[in-house]
């Protein structure tokens, strides 16, 4: 995926997210939100670039319990 694909896929959410409720934002928070929806694209994109096999399991942290004596 390209930069530019990024930047139409930021587009289009900022564009469903202001046509729903744009109408109740100030200029603004429109700002802000452009930027936290860049964000959480660029988040997203870089979690669906790991690609993991089917064999990766969730890391399950061994603490064993010890009783203070």
């Amino acid at each position: 995926m390209s930069p530019d694909d990024a930047a139409v896929e930021i587009e289009h959410l900022f564009a469903l997210v202001r046509a729903r409720y744009g109408e109740r934002l100030t200029a603004d928070q429109l700002a802000d939100l452009h930027q936290t929806v860049e964000s959480i694209v660029q988040t997203a994109r870089a979690l669906r670039s790991v690609r993991l096999p089917n064999t990766t399991e969730p890391y399950a942290p061994f603490a064993p319990y010890r009783v203070d004596p």
